[in-house]
């Protein structure tokens, strides 16, 4: 009888212990890429973490991803292809891990690729800047996001900007170069 007790407390713990890490999915933009433009979209992410979702959308602005297309599924985010990464400076005495109301955001555009044919690193990166800051207003607690964009000639695409412009969505989805 020992066992058997023994047993169910173990399995009931065990399934106190899956629920705390179940999957959980959240929508990010991301800009990919069309032949003509780069169209601000929305993807799924699945995510075991939890928290803030703004901070998780903004992390997957320049993940990789598959989309549907008519030739399969591609990899068609913009910034990924071209090597931008999004960090986020957490407060870590704070949950949400904001500083105030501010979510400290860097994107790393470092090194352009010398290949770029239909469209530039600037329009990439502008295209990025708007999914940040969409990806950011997801969340209430974000009222702001200092974006510092490191890299040559592109610090103008950062600063601080008020998410609730943003909270409807992107007043801009394409973006094509001039």
């Amino acid at each position: 009888m020992a066992k058997i007790l023994a047993a169910l407390v173990l399995t009931a713990m065990a399934a106190s212990h899956a629920h705390s890490t179940e999957e959980s999915s959240f929508e990010a933009f991301q800009p990919i890429w069309t032949d003509n433009e780069i169209a601000l979209s929305r993807v799924t992410v699945l995510t075991f973490n939890s928290g803030e979702v703004g901070v998780h959308a903004v992390l997957a602005t320049c993940d990789s991803n598959r989309i549907m297309s008519d030739y399969g599924p591609q990899q068609r985010n913009a910034a990924f292809e071209v090597g931008l990464r999004t960090e986020v400076t957490f407060n870590s005495n704070r949950e949400p891990p904001l500083f105030g109301d501010t979510l400290r955001v860097i994107l790393r555009a470092t090194k352009p690729p010398g290949d770029l044919e239909d469209h530039s690193y600037s329009t990439i990166i502008a295209a990025t800047v708007q999914c940040v800051l969409l990806n950011a207003a997801q969340s209430p607690a974000i009222k702001f996001v200092a974006l510092r964009v490191d890299g040559d000639g592109y610090r103008k695409y950062g600063g601080v900007f008020a998410t609730a412009q943003f909270r409807n969505g992107p007043r801009k989805r394409e973006f094509k170069d001039p």
